[in-house]
């Protein structure tokens, strides 16, 4: 039963990420519906499963909430991009969280390297969030398959 639940929360969070990372790219925002139904079935997976460690959840919503505050006070990040990062933190923990956080983060700054080297974009451009988390997801989920 335990893999279940594992794989089934691996399947929800990828299937979400890429329906969002499709929506950011296309709408350049990620809707409120969207959000709520993330989060909601999040909770619901998180609820019907044994594996909570409340602990690891609290700190795993420490990043969302420090890009939450990050977005408000400098509007770097969008407040939508913050959220899912605070439901990734509920989702996988705060190792988790930081180790797909980072991936995202990796991925995002190479992107923009070669996108300012071909003249594509400049300091003042901005890029949707979630592919990034996507991408960082997929390598996520490699490592997790070889467990």
């Amino acid at each position: 039963m335990e893999s279940v639940i594992l794989w089934s929360k691996e399947i929800w969070t990828g299937l979400a990420l890429l329906s969002g990372s499709l929506l950011d790219v296309r709408e350049r925002r990620l809707p409120v519906w969207f959000l709520c139904i993330f989060g909601g079935g999040s909770l619901l997976l998180l609820f019907a499963s044994d594996l909570t460690d409340w602990q690891q959840i609290a700190i795993g919503v420490l990043p969302g909430a420090f890009l939450l505050l990050l977005g408000r006070w400098s509007g770097c990040i969008g407040t939508a991009d913050g959220i899912v990062v605070l439901i990734l933190g509920i989702l996988y923990g705060g190792a988790g969280c930081g180790e797909l956080l980072m991936l995202a983060l990796l991925f995002t700054g190479l992107t923009a390297i070669v996108l300012i080297m071909l003249h594509r974009a400049d300091a003042k451009s901005r890029l949707p969030f979630l592919p990034f988390l996507c991408a960082g997801y997929a390598v996520f989920l490699l490592r997790v398959a070889g467990r």
